[in-house]
């Protein structure tokens, strides 16, 4: 992470910092009168900026900024993977089948082990998918769940 990054959340960590912080942010764009004591870790963060006038505010530019890069340190979500199930009962159903389908060819029989790894590359909440494909009638499996099939 960035140091400047770093040192605005430590001036926000300080309660006195972050009650300075957010009387200068009410200040709005025409600022408040400084006091070089109370504003140093929010200078030091880069996210002050000074007027002519020597009153400080709040530098949009430099929250956005580091905004900016806290978001491209986060790992990137992969991509294909079924984060939720819609609500809609009508979609959840559509979306369920077509997964089973790609699970499963039509007469193949797994093991919960291979479902559970096949279901893991393509959703994020595999025995909550598992269990739907199951309670919608899209998968059925054996009674001690040892084995999955595409139900007819």
């Amino acid at each position: 992470m960035q140091p400047q990054l770093i040192q605005f959340l430590a001036a926000l960590a300080n309660g006195r910092s972050r009650a300075r912080f957010a009387e200068i942010a009410q200040g709005g764009h025409d600022g408040v009168p400084p006091d070089e004591r109370q504003d140093r870790l929010l200078s030091a963060a880069g996210v002050l900026t000074k007027h002519p006038d020597g009153r400080v505010a709040v530098d949009d530019g430099a929250l956005h900024a580091l905004l900016a890069e806290a978001r491209a340190a986060l790992p990137e979500k992969p991509t294909g993977k079924l984060e939720q199930l819609p609500r809609q009962h009508r979609l959840r159903l559509e979306v369920l089948r077509t997964l089973g389908a790609e699970l499963l060819g039509a007469d193949e029989e797994i093991g919960e082990g291979e479902f559970n790894a096949r279901l893991a590359e393509r959703v994020d909440d595999v025995p909550g998918v598992r269990r739907a494909l199951v309670d919608e009638g899209v998968v059925d499996r054996k009674r001690d769940g040892s084995g999955y099939w595409r139900a007819s």
